[in-house]
């Protein structure tokens, strides 16, 4: 399996921007939205969404998913971070960290390459901290609340493109995954 033979499934443009620019290449790529597991474990959100992908498009592909993990939380929402970002938007997720003595955070992002046999997997994480409000306007999602360690203290919503890529979790999942891919 290489990255030329696998398709990206994903209806998020912006991540689909972000793997394009991680792995210096255009992706073939379908917007499909995936039933995905409510779980915890990123692992098991990416390998279901693979083996869905793989039976609906009968194609190798490429799939990723990301978690936030609160500290003060024990980790939620992880994966589940898309739910409270529909629900109570960038600004409550702040309100929800700050709430608790520890605002620190992980992004973490799992990137899965899957052609009916073989599942190929790589991670990446960032550690950091959620703003006490939403800052920027860059990025997508929950971008304006995370302030990675190494950001100079800002979010990645305040960073541009290139920026927030060049030390992204989703980034790092990518790079791990195409080494794998190679060997």
């Amino acid at each position: 399996m290489n990255l030329d033979d696998l398709v990206f499934v994903t209806s998020n443009e912006g991540k689909r921007r972000e793997a394009e620019a991680v792995l210096g290449v255009a992706l073939r790529h379908r917007a499909l939205d995936l039933v995905e597991p409510q779980s915890l474990d990123l692992h098991e959100v990416v390998r279901s969404k693979a083996a869905a992908g793989f039976e609906l498009i009968e194609a190798p592909v490429l799939v990723e998913d990301t978690g936030l993990e609160l500290v003060g939380l024990g980790g939620f929402p992880g994966p589940l971070i898309r739910w409270l970002l529909i629900t109570v938007g960038a600004s409550g997720i702040c309100r929800i960290a700050h709430a608790f003595d520890d605002p620190r955070a992980v992004a973490r992002c799992v990137a899965c390459a899957a052609d009916g046999t073989q599942t190929v997997i790589g991670e990446g994480a960032v550690f950091g901290t959620i703003a006490p409000e939403p800052r920027g306007d860059g990025g997508f999602g929950w971008d304006v609340a995370f302030i990675p360690d190494d950001g100079d203290g800002r979010t990645y919503g305040e960073m541009d493109a290139d920026e927030k890529t060049a030390m992204s979790h989703r980034r790092k999942a990518f790079v791990a995954l195409r080494d794998a891919l190679r060997t």
